[in-house]
């Protein structure tokens, strides 16, 4: 279980920087001179987000079934 954790630490942890980078597009183009095409930039952020919040949402869903049978066990003993 410390594993999953762990790993859902991390993962929101890699979303946030992802949110944070995305903001920075957003509302401060300027800032990214090197990128020519914000759009494109935009975009690969948003994949980015959307495939960590998939990650989030397994690891959260095994969690919960862990959880589950752990309560089942200790309830019929």
């Amino acid at each position: 279980m410390n594993y999953l954790k762990g790993i859902l630490n991390k993962l929101i942890g890699q979303r946030d920087i992802e949110l944070s980078d995305l903001n920075v597009y957003i509302n401060n183009p300027v800032a990214i001179g090197e990128h020519a095409n914000i759009g494109e930039e935009i975009e690969i952020k948003i994949s980015k987000i959307d495939e960590l919040n998939s990650k989030i949402e397994t690891v959260n869903s095994i969690i919960e079934q862990i959880q589950a049978n752990l309560k089942k066990q200790t309830d019929t003993q």
